[in-house]
């Protein structure tokens, strides 16, 4: 539940800033930027939403299914790029802006890791300390 937390805060940056780039790649560049931006806010969201799975299964204590799917999601990850370059690449000039992709994957990368320390800032979780010894004084730890 606490990753859920976590990741509220960076998807939800993602979007905002995603969307603000879709908006003035509309203005800038008509309707090859629209798709620039939105095919750029789609890579984002699914090359760092499939980089996160592995971290919440080791993060619920299942390191060996964490580590399988650590090497598969890295594969999935590169098989996602490379589909998305050929896609680019194959595409005749004027349908899609690249410079507005770009320019859209690298603000919107910067929103997720915004995000993610904003999220990080803020999150205080509970800590659960065993008893101790009466005379001792309880640390606190955050």
């Amino acid at each position: 539940m606490a990753e859920r937390a976590l990741l509220t805060s960076a998807v939800a940056m993602t979007g905002l800033v995603g969307l603000s780039c879709v908006g003035l790649a509309v203005l800038a560049r008509g309707r090859g930027g629209l798709l620039g931006a939105l095919l750029g806010v789609a890579l984002v969201l699914a090359f760092l939403l499939l980089g996160q799975l592995p971290v919440s299964q080791v993060a619920r204590g299942r390191r060996k299914t964490g580590t399988g799917l650590l090497v598969l999601l890295y594969l999935a990850r590169v098989v996602l790029l490379v589909a998305a370059y050929i896609l680019i690449t194959s595409t005749p000039e004027g349908v899609l802006d690249r410079g507005s992709l770009g320019l859209t994957v690298i603000a919107s990368a910067i929103g997720w890791t915004g995000g993610t320390v904003w999220a990080a800032l803020r999150w205080h979780p509970m800590l659960v300390e065993p008893e101790a010894a009466k005379d001792e004084p309880v640390p606190r730890r955050w």
